[in-house]
């Protein structure tokens, strides 16, 4: 409806067309046509104020329940809204309902909810309906707005606010039935989904409680050594790829939602935590460690591809298909299948992310991407370790776990999803559900038969559904009513699933509590900055609590506050928010956005551990912090006070750390030391702090390589590095950018390098000050503390003892109180781990330090660890590889490397293929294999594959492209010339093979398929062309017809080229089948050549 049909000379003209329809109530959201010439003042209201709604006002008659949609003050100067809000009266207003540009409207007598979005910003260019120009619908608006950029302003905002309110009813609404109304389709928006969002963000709470009831316990199990399994059941869009990956794919690592990523990051949490305190327990590494690798398989049509491997799989040949194999405890597996080691949650991301590409999905009458196929994840965790007393180094024990993921495809018939035709993928994939359904009854009913063999799918899930497995099904089911017989048959599923027994092998019973810190806590209203809290689980130091802000993907800034009796990561709250602000707004040749993280240093706020260890340890912490958080370097690194000093040491001890130092107020010792410093260091200091004196900072500037130096006086200045110290570090960032951007990531993440990080707490956790910790920018000038008296502190109900079993190396606590067990760190708790024949513990005041030696179960004291010092072979191939190099000794590294190759290469003597001396060689570009002159005669020459490791040979101008140094040439001339018996039997070989090729006449002729297209027929396109001709015969014209024949019982061809028709691929034959097809080419030459005709077996 228009906002002319409001005009009261105008509507008995609408009512006349309506009739009846102008009785009933409407709810209205506005379109692009309504923002109008009729309406000019509609977005910009502050020229022509009619209403005005204020915080004070929030309540009364038309700023109340229709949530205005900015709570800041807000005029209004629209005809088309209610009259409350500056409308238009008239007899239409008593059944025209629009109380504001986005608001909802509950209707509790119906269990209902009405949420109007406005989403005119993704038309802004055709306002009024054909734009701004000069005869445009929106040039009156333009004009009343000041600006087509002030239109565009204003469509922005209230943009933003339907997407707040749509977050806010999702979370607070109590309707059975809603319904979402904007007057754009989702391709129209940007491809936005109202429905999929309004869900989402209802039931964004539920995922956390079905990773923690379904999937953490799968966790548990693999890491005791215990294969799991947890497969996704329901119809297509009810939401199992999303439950499995969460939302963008698990790639959201401020909230993980999905199960995977959140499995991964707690799996690989647990590993870091376990090698850690098995080494710290044991005195050195090397004793346990732990390996994870990755498959993903897809059952396609009866067949199991490997979804790694390729384009071999994705073509969906089953000639290319995995065999299935089974083991001698009855676990089935793809043979050949590719696994791939991951170190980190981004990196296992990355591989599914690969694999899904080659996944088979399809438009169905269901969902325009449906899977059309199963996929299953399959990690493998392997345990390796060694006994303490063992004197053989080779030797190890080995445990391998393994958690399967299943992505079970759209469970609906054939006429739904494809309107009753008959479909191989549909046919296929119902038969995997099918025979599942079967094999879940047997096992409820304990049939003495259970059809694992009637389908691949089920098969690859035999040992999870009824072998020694901890196995999960989740049912997903859609509220739609059009699925309403699906959700009933996945619910049957799910029953006849819970009467199942399983077997599996269990781990010792312990009591584990695992709170969920977002359960009292929420999420950053503003999405740019995302301040939230996080716990930094390091090596050596325990968990170390922080406030954080931004993209982990970012440049990483870490910041260190001072020592004062209250300090903590609060002291930087302002200025973290002053540089994430300032950044956004910089230039186009530095980052726009940083990952801020403020610790509290352990002993401080809510860190547990020593106090000391920021002054002893600085590097070592520090170091520890960087590593668990997946980098290798911070792009600055901040600190105040003892902090500072803490910083400045860093950089000492540990250069290739960071690239920028900024400090305030720092504690200095020996700045004559800081000439080693090379990285740009910004300094900032209170002439008028006794307790950080300008003095030593002026001795700083003398002796720092590269000072930014600031002093100021508080009582003329006021509080100068409140308001400064953000603009100054960005500048600083700015300008040295380019020195370190391509420097060991420049602070970025590593993906070989685990994050070991867990979610502390959300916005509240962040903001809230905790105990008696300082205000922002306060307590740096307060005394530092005293040292330790070094008096042992008592135990309390969050003390804990890590004890390693030597059974496996691997670490279980006991709390000192309550004498509980549990093999999951508790969060943030205090731990003393026991070394084996030492004493000591993380809360001393180093990183190495021991504790009471522990005793045999029989009485006896442990074994001590025998040979400490001696070199011990990695468990697991490249595992000892640091990756710390820079830039320049990558360079230098990579360098001697390939001059040792080349030496190496030039040292030869030998053909790769036939094993003879070296004549003329070549050597391929690719691959790097040298062929003699007789081996290249015979294959390559005409033939695009390496015969000694069959990679394809790269072709220049017709010929083989070679890149033989001058040391292996010289090498096989000298040969030559010195008369060597085997290269004169060489010399001669090559005679033979050149005049045999000189008195023949060859053609070389190359033949294959290609296809296109999804669904149930593909196109084929069979081809053969005339690559080269030698011996007088002409490459153009040598071949007459080809014939090509698909049904190779019968003598008629199915078809005849008489000439090439395709300028890459010649004579080509096309046809579409629904699955590969043998094609026959029998190939006609010219007659003067005298060749009989060549039948080629194509398949």
């Amino acid at each position: 409806m228009h906002v002319s049909t409001l005009i009261p000379e105008r509507a008995p003209r609408w009512k006349t067309v309506y009739q009846e329809l102008a009785d009933y109530p409407w709810f209205v959201c506005l379109g692009n046509h309504d923002f109008g010439n009729d309406d000019p003042d509609c977005l910009c209201p502050f020229f022509h104020e009619r209403v005005r709604c204020t915080n004070a006002d929030s309540t009364a008659a038309g700023c109340g329940g229709a949530r205005p949609y900015s709570t800041a003050n807000q005029s209004y100067s629209c005809n088309q809204l209610n009259v409350d809000k500056g409308g238009i009266d008239g007899d239409l207003r008593r059944n025209f309902h629009l109380p504001d540009f986005t608001y909802y409207y509950t209707i509790p007598e119906l269990d209902f909810e009405l949420i109007s979005m406005d989403y005119n910003w993704y038309d802004r260019h055709g306002i009024g309906g054909n734009g701004y120009g000069p005869t445009g619908g929106g040039r009156g608006v333009a004009k009343s707005c000041g600006g087509v950029e002030r239109v565009e302003d204003s469509l922005a905002r209230i943009r933003d606010a339907s997407n707040k309110i749509l977050n806010e009813r999702a979370q607070a609404a109590n309707a059975t039935n809603y319904a979402i109304i904007s007057h754009y389709p989702d391709w129209a928006q940007e491809g936005i989904n109202l429905r999929h969002n309004f869900l989402t963000g209802m039931h964004a709470e539920q995922a956390s409680g079905v990773y923690t009831c379904c999937a953490l316990p799968l966790v548990d199990a693999v890491i005791s050594g215990t294969n799991a399994c947890i497969f996704a059941f329901g119809c297509t869009g009810a939401g199992k790829t999303h439950s499995m990956l969460g939302p963008e794919g698990g790639r959201k690592q401020a909230r993980q939602d999905g199960i995977l990523p959140r499995a991964a990051a707690e799996l690989f949490r647990r590993i870091a935590r376990l090698e850690a305190e098995a080494k710290a327990a044991i005195g050195a590494g090397g004793f346990s460690a732990y390996e994870v690798r990755v498959s993903f398989l897809e059952v396609f049509c009866e067949n199991a591809f490997d979804l790694l491997s390729g384009p071999v799989s994705a073509s969906r040949d089953p000639a290319s298909a995995c065999q299935l194999r089974e083991t001698t405890d009855g676990r089935v597996y793809a043979d050949g299948a590719k696994e791939e080691k991951i170190r980190s949650c981004e990196q296992l991301l990355d591989v599914v992310a690969r694999g899904a590409k080659a996944r088979a999905t399809a438009a169905t009458g269901v969902h325009a991407h449906s899977s059309r196929s199963h996929a299953l994840l399959v990690m493998s965790i392997e345990h390796r370790w060694r006994d303490v007393a063992e004197a053989d180094p080779s030797k190890y024990r080995s445990q391998v776990a393994r958690l399967t993921l299943v992505d079970l495809a759209g469970a609906e018939s054939m006429e739904r999803s494809h309107g009753g035709s008959v479909d191989a993928a549909g046919v296929g994939t119902n038969m995997g559900l099918l025979v599942l359904g079967r094999v879940i009854r047997a096992l409820a009913e304990g049939s003495e038969r259970v059809p694992y063999r009637d389908s691949t799918l089920t098969r690859l899930m035999q040992s999870s559904l009824g072998g020694k497995a901890k196995t999960q099904m989740l049912a997903c089911v859609s509220p739609a009513e059009v699925e309403a017989g699906l959700t009933m048959q996945t619910l049957k599923y799910a029953t006849s699933a819970r009467s199942v027994i399983l077997k599996p092998e269990a781990a010792k019973v312990t009591t584990e509590v695992e709170l969920d810190p977002m359960l009292t806590d929420v999420d950053d209203d503003d999405v740019a900055l995302n301040r939230r809290c996080i716990w930094i689980e390091t090596a050596d130091f325990g968990d170390v609590f922080a406030r954080c802000i931004g993209n982990p993907a970012d440049p990483l800034i870490l910041y260190v506050h001072g020592s004062g009796p209250c300090n903590s990561s609060n002291f930087w709250s302002k200025l973290v928010v002053d540089v994430a602000v300032l950044a956004s707004a910089g230039s186009q040749d530095c980052p726009k956005s940083y990952f801020h993280v403020a610790i509290d240093c352990p002993g401080y706020g809510r860190s547990p551990g020593d106090r000391q260890s920021i002054r002893s340890y600085p590097c070592a912490l520090i170091s520890n912090i960087v590593r668990a958080l997946g980098r290798k370097t911070v792009a600055c690194l901040v600190g105040s006070s003892q902090g500072a000093c803490a910083a400045l040491n860093c950089a000492l001890e540990c250069p290739k750390l960071m690239h920028t130092v900024a400090v305030c107020h720092p504690v200095g010792h020996a700045p004559h030391r800081y000439v080693a410093i090379s990285q740009p260091t910004l300094l900032i200091f209170d002439t008028e702090d006794a307790g950080h004196p300008v003095s030593v900072g002026r001795q700083m500037r003398r002796h720092l390589p590269d000072p930014r130096y600031f002093e100021f006086t508080r009582s003329k200045d006021g509080d100068w590095e409140c308001h400064h110290m953000g603009e100054e570090m960005i500048t600083m960032l700015r300008d040295s950018y380019h020195t370190w951007k391509n420097k060991r990531l420049g602070g970025r993440r590593d993906k070989e390098l685990p994050d070991l990080t867990r979610v502390a707490g959300g916005f509240n956790s962040w903001n809230d000050i905790h105990g008696d910790e300082f205000e922002a920018w306060g307590g740096y000038d307060a005394d530092d503390e005293p040292a330790a008296t070094g008096a042992a502190k008592e135990p309390n109900e969050n003390s804990w003892r890590a004890r390693l079993d030597p059974s496996t190396n691997t670490i279980v606590y006991e709390n000192l109180i309550s004498g509980r067990i549990s093999r999951v760190r508790p969060p943030g708790a205090q731990v003393v781990v026991e070394r084996l024949g030492g004493g000591g513990g993380e809360g001393a005041a180093g990183p190495s330090t021991t504790s009471a030696e522990p005793k045999a179960e029989s009485g006896k004291e442990a074994p001590a660890r025998i040979d400490v010092g001696r070199p011990l072979i990695p468990l697991f191939e490249g595992a000892e590889e640091e990756g710390d190099e820079d830039d320049e000794e990558r360079q230098a590294r990579e360098e001697k490397e390939a001059a040792a190759l080349l030496e190496q290469e030039a040292s030869q003597s030998h053909c790769d293929y036939c094993r003879r001396v070296l004549l003329q060689p070549i050597r391929l570009a690719r691959c790097r294999c040298a062929l003699c002159a007789c081996c290249y005669e015979l294959t390559v020459r005409y033939m695009r594959e390496c015969p000694a490791c069959e990679t394809t040979v790269d072709v220049k101008g017709g010929k083989p492209v070679s890149d033989a140094s001058d040391g292996l040439l010289a090498k096989s001339e000298a040969l030559a010339s010195a008369g060597d018996p085997d290269m004169e039997e060489q010399k001669r070989l090559l005679q033979q093979l050149t005049e045999v090729r000189q008195n023949a006449q060859r053609i070389v002729l190359q033949y294959g398929n290609t296809s296109s297209g999804r669904g149930s027929k593909r196109s084929y396109t069979t081809f053969l062309k005339v690559v080269s001709a030698e011996g007088g015969a002409l490459e153009k014209g040598s071949v007459v017809k080809v014939d090509f024949n698909i049904n190779p019982g019968y003598s008629k061809p199915t078809s005849t080229a008489k000439e090439p028709t395709d300028k890459s691929l010649g004579f080509v034959f096309e046809y579409a089948m629904a699955r590969a097809y043998p094609c026959h080419m029998t190939v006609h030459f010219k007659s003067e050549l005298g060749l009989p005709k060549l039948v080629i077996e194509h398949f």
